[in-house]
């Protein structure tokens, strides 16, 4: 890529020297919504089909969705996805390529870690799905055009390809140096796709399905509350997964048939079995160790939930182990 090129992109932009500064990600940029889903109207001039922003870096960029086909391409340096729960690290060259329905985050970059975002419009995304049908981006495409699709996201290793680096370059040429012609966009990343497409055996490093959105909330909700049972809070949740904690509530007693304190209280309490069971930490030790502070309900509880007390259930295990 030419240098000048690649140095106008990885010019520090104003939100990164606010971060640089001390300041937090401004969701403010990117969404009007509860929940965090980056939006086209926030990033891209009106009557744009395709537009191009630098990914942000010196800050974790917390788990969003988009409501627009995203690809990713990293110039320079590693970027690290997580999605599902996995870490998928982008080098240079790498494109990973999500419909809107993949939430995901990506972890800290630092001033080497140059990527760019190209935003694509559900209009043009149609169009695209036409024209590539039959190949690894049909599913892709089929589901992104539906209200409640499957998240799935494609990853391409490109580095040494001088076809594809050429095309790159052209598009980012007219994104950032000319006047954005419509016409050129469309038919420049039209023909990146295709040569993927084409390519996609010798090129394609990573595909997957994802779960669906109630899907990833159930492991969200699941995950946070395993990793942080003894001072979770529905607060620090909701901040988490940028819902309001009344939103959140009422997601999660659709989900799970039971409150947040619920299931919070459930984990102590297998948490706190296990202890009794397969160790001779003292009851009140362990009391206090998965959360509790009232000793009297602990035991109220726990018996209710276990039909003896912790030092019946300690006694009957060590007995059967004998």
């Amino acid at each position: 890529m030419e240098d000048f090129l690649l140095k106008k992109i990885s010019a520090v932009t104003d939100e990164e020297n606010e971060i640089l500064t001390g300041s937090a990600l401004d969701r403010g940029r990117y969404t009007g919504g509860g929940d965090f889903i980056v939006d086209t109207e926030r990033l891209m001039r009106d009557g744009r089909d395709i537009s191009v922003r630098t990914h942000t870096r010196y800050t974790d960029f917390p788990l969003h969705k988009h409501n627009f086909l995203e690809m990713m391409i990293v110039l320079s340096g590693s970027i690290t996805h997580i999605i599902s729960g996995e870490e998928i690290t982008l080098a240079e060259g790498d494109i990973i390529i999500l419909n809107k329905h993949v939430s995901h985050s990506i972890k800290r970059t630092d001033t080497p870690d140059i990527g760019v975002n190209i935003i694509i419009s559900d209009n043009f995304a149609e169009s695209l799905s036409k024209e590539l049908s039959e190949t690894v981006f049909s599913e892709l495409a089929e589901q992104n055009s539906k209200p409640d699709g499957s998240g799935i996201y494609l990853c391409f290793e490109t580095k040494g390809k001088k076809q594809i680096s050429n095309i790159i370059e052209n598009l980012l040429f007219e994104l950032t140096e000319y006047s954005a012609d419509m016409q050129i966009l469309r038919f420049t990343t039209s023909l990146l796709f295709y040569y993927l497409s084409r390519k996609s055996e010798k090129l394609l490093k990573r595909a997957s399905r994802l779960p669906d959105k109630d899907g990833m909330r159930r492991s969200t909700v699941i995950g946070y509350i395993r990793s942080n049972y003894k001072r979770a809070t529905l607060t620090e949740l909701s901040e988490i997964m940028f819902l309001s904690p009344p939103y959140l509530s009422k997601i999660i007693a659709e989900l799970f048939g039971k409150s947040f304190k619920e299931l919070l209280l459930e984990e102590r309490m297998r948490r706190a079995t296990e202890l009794v069971v397969k160790t001779d930490i003292p009851i009140g030790d362990i009391i206090g160790g998965v959360g509790y502070e009232n000793e009297s309900y602990f035991h109220r509880e726990f018996k209710k939930r276990n039909g003896k007390t912790p030092l019946m259930m300690r006694k009957l295990s060590k007995e059967i182990k004998k």
